[in-house]
């Protein structure tokens, strides 16, 4: 895979155009409802759609640089800037925030959205020992499932060991907000990139139609309303190991299959396109935009419903520009892109 895939970048822009609506004021009033139908595929999408363009095959230790590069750094910067500014202006005890943004659980951090980042991560690496492990044992695609399907099942049963548990020492008392980085939800999350990494080359063959995209539409609101089984791994809820599976993985398929249909237009491609590869931005920054926005047009005097349509396209064009700034300014750069490669000397003459 040389080149990006223009589907691949539109599913990911549809991913993160359903966080920042998952964020808003219309899901925040509808728990029983969007919540629970965003909250089942929308994760997964971004686990399965990074594990396509994987590559086991490079060192671990490089590899885990490399990623740490990608999501570790801008996390770090983004979260210890944002809390030593808080402490500054606020006289907020800038410690226990400190030590909250090093534990990196939901919890933890003042911009709950970014929990993503760091548990990403952590994900990645396992996702490399799993796949070298499938490599090694050279099994079947077949048997790469069920090897993962069996991970999913003990992700599920292990999910409430860490979650909210309390922990004594000496004569205090804490809840345990989970692992660090979320480390007790790996083998759930980890489950989806995998899968992606195993059907790269059948994503390759098909890209979906509107017949498919109409049926796994269809199938989705069967299973969901058939049994309302779903997911928030932030929050440590995995529902059932099958029933919350399936809507799951046919809603990451709808996403691609919609993708698909969005290519037949060129301004919609290419604006999709843009979004997608600007998922890590619009990741940090559209939460606390869309919250400011919002209340801001209240304390204006604009009904809801109006406010949170401006909160939803401010969060979503702000953050935008905030990239544009960041690509042209060297300091934010450094924080916010990972380092170029630099190919090795065969491969550039080659090139």
């Amino acid at each position: 895979m040389k080149h990006r895939w223009i589907q691949m970048d539109i599913a990911k822009g549809i991913g993160i155009l359903v966080i920042v609506f998952a964020h808003s004021w219309f899901v925040a009033t509808s728990p029983d409802l969007l919540y629970p139908v965003l909250a089942s595929f929308i994760l997964p999408l971004f686990f399965f759609l990074s594990g396509v363009f994987f590559k086991p095959e490079q060192p671990f230790v490089e590899m885990a640089v490399r990623k740490a590069d990608g999501l570790l750094k801008p996390f770090f910067f983004t979260m210890l800037t944002y809390v030593i500014v808080r402490s500054i202006l606020r006289g907020q005890p800038l410690l226990p925030d400190i030590g909250g943004v090093l534990y990196a659980s939901v919890d933890t951090i003042p911009w709950q959205a970014l929990w993503f980042l760091p548990h990403f991560w952590v994900a990645i690496l396992f996702s490399w020992l799993m796949l070298r492990l499938i490599q090694r044992l050279k099994l079947s695609l077949w048997l790469s499932l069920a090897l993962v399907a069996l991970q999913l099942i003990v992700g599920a049963w292990t999910l409430p060991w860490f979650w909210q548990l309390p922990v004594t020492f000496g004569e205090h008392t804490w809840v345990l907000p989970g692992l660090p980085f979320s480390l007790d939800i790996t083998l759930i999350s980890s489950t989806y990139f995998i899968v992606g990494y195993l059907l790269r080359d059948w994503l390759r063959r098909h890209s979906g139609s509107w017949l498919t995209l109409l049926v796994s539409i269809a199938l989705f609101v069967a299973v969901f309303t058939f049994t309302w089984d779903t997911m928030d791994l932030a929050q440590r809820r995995y529902d059932h190991w099958f029933w919350t599976t399936l809507p799951a993985v046919i809603g990451v398929y709808a996403c691609w299959a919609l993708a698909r249909m969005l290519m037949g237009s060129a301004w919609v491609t290419r604006a999709m396109t843009y979004i997608g590869q600007s998922t890590l931005i619009l990741l940090i920054f559209h939460g606390e935009i869309q919250h400011k926005t919002f209340d801001l047009m209240e304390r204006l005097g604009l009904p809801a419903l109006p406010a949170a349509c401006v909160g939803f396209v401010v969060a979503v064009v702000v953050p935008l520009l905030i990239g544009e700034v960041i690509k042209r300014v060297a300091f934010l750069r450094f924080f916010y892109f990972p380092f170029p490669l630099r190919k090795a000397t065969g491969e550039k003459a080659a090139t």
